[in-house]
């Protein structure tokens, strides 16, 4: 990683799967923990004094198990496990990034979520032709 540039597998993830700094705080917890399931409301009370509303951390529970970051357990219980190798060494890289180049980090999480947000704007501009 060089001083000012996550590698392109931690981007990809953050694009995917973390659209906000809520959200990588939330997965942080999961990884760092991945023997220990949570719901999403034991998920909010972990994460103070980040203040997440139960259904935001529904959004980024339900959004991690689509990308393969968590798998759900009985009881609406999420525990982190990577459904591929790939996506596992994409973790690695981002709990390094964040344990080593945090603001780093976090700018890239707002940067991408900015480029989503001015490409959304922008579509809805375009001239869609006649079918």
């Amino acid at each position: 990683m060089n001083g000012f540039e996550l590698p392109a597998d931690v981007r990809q993830l953050i694009r995917d799967s973390v659209p906000t700094p809520d959200a990588l705080e939330a997965l942080v917890l999961l990884v760092r923990n991945p023997a220990q399931s949570r719901t999403a409301e034991e998920m909010v009370v972990a994460m103070l004094p980040i203040v997440v509303s139960e259904s935001a951390m529904n959004d980024y529970l339900a959004l991690f198990r689509s990308h393969g970051l968590v798998v759900e357990q009985e009881g609406a219980r999420f525990a982190h496990q990577p459904a591929t190798p790939g996506v596992e060494a994409a973790v690695r890289g981002l709990l390094k990034a964040y344990n080593e180049r945090p603001v780093t980090l976090i700018r890239t999480v707002y940067a991408i979520a900015d480029s989503k947000r001015i490409q959304s704007f922008a579509d809805a501009f375009k001239l869609k032709k006649d079918e």
